[in-house]
């Protein structure tokens, strides 16, 4: 398969990176987040480019850069909540390269769901449902309906639990957004988890879903063999078998993050951007 030329300096990038993870040459391995990170990112563009003959990078550079600023506020979220539950710890950061870093997670994350849905993965569970069916499911009515209103309550009560119940509210931080964020983009007309799978399109979330496994997947492997990494401090509840540095039951926790990743940037990028996008808002 012909990639695009920085396809190759994607790959590149990483094999770069795979060899400093042994050899540590300095600076590059206290920047070996973005060095990696930036590598899958466009390898994996390029690779969607050559599937459909667009992708983000290519086709939405404007939003693509909205979309790795937003990124930084976006984990800075999660940062906050580890404040109060200390999940992780992080050794041999610099806070500089620690920000750059964080920059990477959501287009990563959307490249690789626009990567999935190229691939038409999890379509066959799509059923066609019309509009007005669709509105009964969510019992929407033209102010927003009170079920709606119910769940944004509910999730704002989730959000808070990790930073009102550190010790039991640690689960929260990693669905609690979901929670809050999926049914307010509903009620204001931005796109959402609900509003898709009442209209039929279940393939949206198992896509989420699938990249947010794959990213669980490489963001644990190449932190186990890093310089600078993080290391987890779960409650001793949570099942000790890990797959790199994380539980495997942790891993679990990837997937309400892919859609929070998502819902995140939907919410935002309507501030900005009037038209659509057919690789992400499908």
């Amino acid at each position: 398969m012909v990639l695009r030329l920085y396809g190759y300096l994607g790959i590149a990038l990483i094999a770069f990176a795979e060899i400093n993870f042994y050899a540590k040459i300095e600076p590059f391995a206290t920047w070996y987040i973005p060095i990696v990170w930036y590598g899958y990112i466009l390898l994996i563009d390029s690779i969607v480019y050559r599937l459909k003959n667009r992708s983000l990078m290519s086709s939405y550079p404007k939003e693509f850069i909205f979309m790795v600023a937003l990124s930084v506020p976006f984990w800075l979220i999660f940062e906050f909540y580890n404040l109060f539950t200390v999940s992780w710890i992080y050794t041999n950061y610099v806070w500089y390269v620690h920000l750059f870093d964080f920059t990477t997670i959501m287009p990563a994350v959307l490249e690789t769901f626009s990567l999935i849905n190229s691939l038409g993965l999890g379509k066959r569970f799509d059923r066609s449902v019309n509009r007005s069916k669709a509105k009964r499911l969510i019992l929407r009515d033209g102010s927003g309906s009170l079920a709606i209103k119910l769940l944004i309550v509910v999730g704002v009560f989730a959000a808070l639990l990790p930073v009102l119940v550190p010790m039991m509210g640690f689960p929260f931080i990693w669905f609690g957004l979901f929670l809050l964020i999926d049914p307010l983009n509903y009620l204001i007309g931005r796109p959402s988890i609900v509003q898709r799978v009442s209209r039929g399109k279940r393939s949206f979330v198992i896509q989420l879903f699938i990249a947010g496994i794959i990213m669980g997947f490489f963001w644990e492997f190449w932190n186990y063999q890093a310089y600078p990494k993080w290391h987890y401090n779960l409650p001793s509840f949570v099942p000790s078998i890990r797959l790199f540095e994380m539980p495997l039951f942790g891993y679990l926790g990837y997937l309400p993050f892919a859609t929070e990743v998502f819902l995140f940037y939907a919410l935002f990028r309507s501030f900005i951007f009037k038209k659509g996008n057919d690789l992400l808002l499908i």
